[in-house]
Order: C-alpha cells, then structure tokens, then sequence
C-alpha cells in the first residue's frame, strides 16, 4: 500500500514536474508567436510608413515634366520656291526632335505597342500585373536572372521623364503610382505622343532620343515618310539600342525587326500581305550626321544673334542662352536664301578666283556677305575657304575686323562731304599737301591730277582729295558719320590717315561693310543686319520676333548723287572688274597698306555684297605669282564679287536705282565746279564743262573763275608785256588754281596749263616742246596711262590713276572749240573780251 502510496506520490510529483514544463513550453510558444506576430505587425507598420514617405516623396504629375525633355532645335531657311527648309539640328547631349502624333505614321505607333505593351490600349492601371507575373515566372525559370521586362509603356515614360534610372525599390513604388497617376489624368495618344518622343533609339555613334531623331538617323527622312519595314525596325531598337541598332549589328537588327512584324500580324495591326511586303522590303540607310551642318558659317552666325537676343529677351547669361538653343527644342526661322548661299559657298571652292603665291604655303582667306538692302536681312555668309566640318569655328565675315582702306571713303569721306555742303562738282586741289608732320600720297606716290571734282577723286579713289574733304568738314563730322553707317570707330581713329584713307584701329568686319553701303543703296537709311526673323518653341509659340532698326545717315539726295558717283568707279575707275552687263552697279574698292587686306564693296538695286581677302596672319602681303604682281581690291575681290553677282541677277528683271524728287542737272565747270563761262570751252584741253547732278539747292550760282585770259609771247609762252612785239602777242586762255606754290605746280598733271607767272622780257625763247603751236592740244585724258581692264592678267587700276570718266555721268562730251587753233581762238577771245577780262563774260 505504502508502496503504492509512494508510487502514487512519485507519479503524481511525476506528473506535476510534466505539467510545469508543458506550462512553460506554451507559455513560451505564445511569446514566440506574440513576438512574431509583432513583429510581423511592426514590420507592416514600418514599411507602410516608409510606403506612404515614398509616396508623399512622389514628384507631381505636369504636362510639362513629360514635354520639358532636353530637345533639339531645328534652323529653317527658304529654298528657291520661297518654302521653308530644315537646314540644322542644333542638339546637346539628347538629340531629340519633338514630333505631334498626327505626324507620327500609325504603323509606327502600332509597332512600338505591339512589342512593348500589346495591352496598352486596354489596360487604365499603368502597371500591367499579368505581364508582372509573367516576367517573375520567367525570371524564376532563369534561375533568378532577369531575362523577361514587366514595365508598360506608361512606366517607361515615367521612368524617362521624371524618375532616375536607378533600380531600388522606391523608383518601383514612384514608378507605379505616377503610371497610374498618368493613366487618370492624360489619353493613350497623349501618352503615347510623350513616349514616342523620348524614347532613347540612338546606337553606335548615333543620338537619338525620340522617334524624329530616329527616322533621320537611320533613313535620313521625316518619320512621317517611314514605311511599314522602317517602323518596324525603329521599333524593335529600343528593347537594346546597343544590340539592336542598325548600324551596331544588322543582323541582329532584322531579326528583331521579323519579329516586330510578327507581333503586329498576330495582334491584327497589320495583314499577310503587308507582313510578307515587309519583310521582303529591303532597307536603304541613310545616316544624318547631326555633329556638323551645311552653310554653316552663316548658321554659326545665326546662333550667335539668337543668342544674343535671348540672353536680351529672357535676362540670361550668353551661356544659358546657347544652352536653349541646344536643348530648348527652338524653331529659329533664318534669313539665308539657300541659292545665294549656294553661288557664294561655289565660287569660294573655285581656286582660280584667288590669288596664289607660291612662296608661301599659307592659303589666301577671304569672306563674303550678300545682303537685301531694304529689309536689312543678310541672304549669304561664307566667312573663310576652309574645307573642314568644323562648326562654331572662326567666321571671318562676322569676326575679322580688318583696315577696311580706301573702301571706307564713300563712308567717312564723301558721304558726309555731300550732307555737308560739298557736291559731286566741288573741286580739290590734288596736289602734295602736307598736314602737319604728315603727307599723304595717292596710290602712285609721284602722280598728282591737280584740280579734281568730288566725282573724279571718288571714281580714281585719290587720297590726297580724301584727306583734304575730311580736313574740311572736320574730323568729329566724319567720325560721327562713320559711327552713323555702324562702322567700329574708336578714340584711336581720330585723325586724318584713319577716318580717310581706312586706317583704323581695330578695323571693320565684311559683314558691317555690306550694311553701311546697304545704308547708301537704301536712299540714306541704314538698316540693321539680321540673319534670323523669329524664333518659336517646338509648338509655335513665339518667343522672339527679330525686326531690324533704321535710322537715317544721308538724305535721299545725298544717297543718289553718292550712288551716282559710285557708279563710275565701276564705270570707269578702280571697279572696273565688278562690272556686270545686265544690271546697274555702284562700288569701291579698297587695299590697305603693304597689300595687306583687300576689298570690294558694291550694290545693285537688288542687293549689296562684300568681298574681303587676306591672310589671317595680317602681316602678309597680298601677292599673286600668275601676275607677278600685288593684289589690289580692283582684282580678285572685284572679281569674286561680280562672279557671285552674275548668279545672283541673272534670272532677275533690269532695274534702275530710284531718282529721288529734288535732284536737278546743271552744267558746270569740271576745273571750278562754278557756272561754265566761254572761257571754259576754250581751255586747250577742250571744253572743260559737263553736266552734273545736284540735290535742289546746292547747285552753283556763280561762275567759273579759274579760267583766265591772258595776252602772251606766243613765242616763249610767258605775259605779254609793251615790249613784246605786236606780232608776237597772242589771246589764250589758261587755269589759276588757287593757292598753288609753283612746288605744287611743278608736279601737278594740270601744272602745264597753269596762267604763267613770268613776264616777257623779248630775250628768251621759250622751248621748242612748251611753244604754242597751231595744232590741237590733245585733252588731258590722252595723256593718262591706260590700263586694260577686261585683261584678267593685267593689274586693274585702284587706287591708282586709270582712264579719266566721261564728262557728262557717263556720256562723253565733245566739244567743237578743241579742234579750233590757236589763231582762231585769239580771234575769239579778241572779240569777247578786248579788255582782257578776268574769264566772266
């Protein structure tokens, strides 16, 4: 019993010691799941919490996070039918050109659906979960490696327009919520409108963003113009642009390319009879280079106005605003006319229009600009012959400020003579003059033409005429007139040799040069050069509209009777060369000292140009070896620019320049510039009067008294005295310049026919060669050097002395009293003047 007791006892403690363990063992079963369970709790706590920071963190949906992507910009200009042309992609990093989807093909919109998202247009939710589900299964198959994408073409625009490209969890989460966020606010065609537009599809050296950029990039076309077989194969890139780009591997490429097709057939976009045409399409590419452009001295010139309008328009640094243009998806709309362009860019290839030197290696540079006068807007800009791609490099058109030399005195001299008071008849004494430490020199140092009207100085661009116009109507006036015709004058340039021989300081570029004679062919108003007339947004909106300014330089009078007189320097002076047979020109040249730099500048009622060559080493001299000679602005450069002109005018119908109201003729004395007398038709050169133009109120008044009359010993040429015989005396008539030395006499072309200042004392013989005779003394223009300007081998005069003009603008006057003899001119003068007037009659 006791032992039974105690078994009892034991069994019971037994049993007591079983149930204390079971009581522990739950109670720490209970704890662990507790523990669990709050943990699993707090875990969801947690990742709610960080669930709901990643979705306040969610950046908003705009419009313009899905349209302000890094864009191209396109360069516009018109083509001969007057229809604007794409002649430039401007792009940064992204090349991307913004497409509407009306103008994106639908096979193409139908081919990036098919193999990106086939439930695109049926699914709201931005994520696709079945596709989520299929692309895990397929990922587990692959033994954990990601072989099979999930992300609908909603997400894929997310993640390309305002979400990283990093794979974390919170771009997932981001990524998600904006589809759907997307899917609520915008349609499928704006979605898919953004997406076709950012979508990278570049490849081995190839920029791509966007389906615009594609089609260029790999058919040279606009996508509007792709076929079903080009579709598909821009679609089938962008799975891996690397792998699956044209130009990275065509093979691979197709084959991706079939299977685009495929899907399309499957899911009914397309038939088996496109399908099979499709596939039998054989593929033509056509790479466009988006590094470089053509014309691209004038496009660089385009972005630098651009940018500096936008830097003015929006408060930005010059920085930013190339920025924009590169990346700000801009429409900027050019002036370039693409003919002219094309006539310049051709004629700078054609090495027969520069001058060669052979002993140095260095090539001859040159730059050229053709402008409309009248609007102001440049048409063509070739700024140097280099042959290289290189875009933004140095433009001398715009960017080389050389000595512009005699070219600038229609600028500085006569233009502002003529609002001075001056006229084209107003005669300079062309003689060595000396300005206090300075004399200056005409083209041939040792020749001198002595009285000269404004017209013959301009025509045979004298420099010693030149200096003395500026010396009397004032530095300051010319300057101020320079600076009126948008010319670069400086402190630097106030004195005589700047302002009338074009020594200046820093120089002037083609570009200015071309708007200041634009100002004279634009009846004295000078227009602003512009190369661009707007710029919009990739949508149309406008954001700059480019409308030069004008403000007056001469009158309308003042601009003609200049233009007038810049038609004989074609006509018949140092321009001779720019001639054109079917259209009025007026010009001048210019060459600077030592042949350095060399210009041409002309105009037509059309349009102005300007020719500059040079070396961009501007210590070189200009020198041509097939000539053997210096080139002069007479040469080459009118040359260059009469090749363009010809092109430019040749389909265009004959035109005049405009004779403004308040321009009248009168005949004048060419030695005076004064009212003719009869002693101005007797002068041994023959007559001496021509008829000139004038602005209404500046024609002369009074009469020619340079011309004298004298009795002299017809024997030694010196004054009649009592003591010269009856026999011996005789009536002639002569010129008495004022304020001549007889040192200036002596060296003066006219010296010869100069009143004598000796009188006759019986005892000398005046030379056989100086004696009077009775034949006709030849006129002063038989005895100047000829030069043969249609001889392209010989050096055409500028700034030198070639054949003097016509009298009469153009018509030559003959005078009947130039084949009279001297008896009978005695005869004459006798009975006009028996006292011995002083020339009036």
């Amino acid at each position: 019993m006791n032992n039974n007791a105690n078994l009892k006892r034991s069994e019971r403690k037994k049993h007591k010691v079983k149930g204390k363990n079971k009581s522990t063992a739950v109670v720490i079963l209970k704890f662990i799941i507790y523990a669990v369970i709050i943990l699993i709790f707090a875990g969801i706590g947690a990742i709610g919490g960080k669930v709901l920071a990643i979705i306040k963190n969610t950046p908003p949906i705009s419009q313009e996070a899905l349209t302000a992507q890094r864009q191209s910009s396109i360069v516009y200009a018109k083509d001969s039918n007057g229809q604007w042309q794409r002649v430039a992609i401007l792009h940064g990093a992204d090349n991307r050109l913004w497409v509407p989807i009306e103008k994106i093909p639908k096979d193409l919109q139908n081919a990036f659906v098919a193999i990106e998202d086939q439930r695109f247009y049926k699914n709201n939710l931005g994520i696709d979960p079945k596709r989520i589900i299929g692309a895990l299964i397929a990922d587990i198959k692959a033994g954990g490696k990601p072989v099979q994408g999930a992300s609908t073409i909603t997400q894929q625009l997310v993640k390309n327009t305002m979400l990283s490209s990093e794979k974390t969890l919170t771009r997932k989460i981001q990524e998600a919520i904006l589809a759907w966020q997307l899917e609520q606010k915008y349609s499928k065609q704006q979605i898919l409108e953004a997406y076709l537009n950012t979508i990278y599809l570049g490849g081995p050296d190839v920029n791509a963003y966007g389906v615009q950029a594609a089609a260029l990039a790999y058919f040279g076309k606009d996508v509007s113009q792709l076929s079903l077989a080009e579709c598909a194969m821009i679609a089938g890139i962008t799975n891996n642009p690397s792998l699956y780009s044209p130009y990275a591997n065509l093979e691979a490429a197709t084959k991706r390319q079939h299977l685009v097709l495929q899907k399309m057939l499957e899911q009914g976009y397309i038939t088996k009879e496109q399908y099979d045409e499709a596939i039998a399409e054989k593929l033509e590419f056509k790479k466009t280079d988006f590094t470089t452009y053509d014309h691209k001295y004038f496009i660089d010139q385009v972005i630098n106005d651009v940018a500096e309008e936008l830097s003015k328009k929006l408060s930005i640094s010059h920085d930013e605003a190339i920025n924009k243009i590169y990346n700000g998806g801009l429409r900027i709309y050019s002036t370039m006319d693409l003919k002219i362009q094309s006539y310049i860019e051709e004629a700078f290839k054609n090495p027969e229009l520069f001058p060669v030197n052979s002993k140095i290696k260095e090539e001859v540079q040159g730059a050229m600009v053709v402008m409309d006068w009248k609007t102001g807007e440049v048409k063509g800009i070739v700024g140097g012959r280099d042959s290289s791609n290189i875009v933004r490099g140095f433009n001398r058109a715009t960017q080389a400020y050389r000595q512009p030399g005699s070219s600038i005195k229609p600028l500085t001299v006569y233009g502002p003579a003529l609002e001075s008071g001056l006229t084209a008849a107003t005669v300079v004494d062309d003689v060595p003059t000396s300005f206090g430490n300075w004399t200056p020199h005409n083209y041939e140092s040792s020749t001198y033409r002595g009285l000269v009207t404004l017209r013959e100085a301009l025509t045979d661009s004298l420099n010693v005429p030149a200096v003395k116009v500026v010396d009397r109507i004032g530095i300051a006036t010319s300057a101020n007139y320079g600076k009126k015709f948008g010319l670069t004058i400086t402190d630097n340039d106030m004195y005589l040799p700047a302002l009338a021989l074009g020594g200046l300081y820093k120089g002037i570029t083609p570009l200015q040069e071309a708007a200041a004679y634009g100002a004279i062919a634009n009846g004295g108003v000078y227009t602003t050069p512009i190369t661009f007339t707007k710029v919009t947004d990739s949508e149309g909106n406008l954001i700059l509209e480019n409308k030069p300014l004008r403000h007056v330089v001469l009158s309308e009078q003042s601009a003609y009777i200049l233009t007038s007189m810049m038609q004989d320097v074609v006509k018949y002076g140092t321009g001779s060369r720019a001639k054109l047979p079917n259209m009025p020109v007026a010009g001048k040249t210019g060459t600077t000292d030592k042949y350095t730099n060399a210009w041409f500048s002309g105009f037509t009622p059309y349009y102005v140009a300007t020719v500059w060559m040079g070396y961009d080493n501007n210590s070189i001299s200009l020198y041509d070896s097939r000539t053997a000679r210096n080139v002069v602005g007479g040469t080459y450069p009118a040359q260059l620019w009469k090749t363009v002109m010809l092109q430019i005018h040749k389909d265009l119908p004959y035109k005049d320049f405009v004779r403004p109201p308040g321009i009248i003729s009168a005949t004048v004395c060419k030695d005076s510039g004064e009212l003719p007398t009869d002693l101005c038709h007797l002068d041994p050169r023959g007559g001496r009067a021509y008829t000139e133009i004038f602005a209404q109120g500046t024609q002369p008044t009074t009469y020619c008294s340079v011309h004298v009359a004298v009795k002299i010993n017809s024997q030694n040429g010196k004054l009649a005295t009592d003591l010269t015989p009856p026999d011996l005396v005789k009536d002639a008539v002569f010129i008495d310049p004022p304020g001549r030395t007889p040192e200036q006499n002596a060296v003066a072309r006219d010296g010869k026919y100069v009143v004598p200042t000796e009188y006759d004392d019986t005892t000398s013989i005046l030379p056989e060669n100086n004696e009077p005779t009775n034949e006709t003394v030849p006129p002063d223009n038989s005895q100047q050097p000829s030069s043969d300007n249609n001889n392209n081998n010989a050096q055409p005069p500028d700034e030198q002395l070639p054949n003097t003009p016509p009298n009469n603008n153009g018509n030559t006057q003959t005078n009947p009293d130039n084949t009279q003899d001297t008896n009978s001119n005695s005869n004459i003068l006798q009975k006009l003047f028996p006292n011995r007037g002083n020339g009036r009659p």
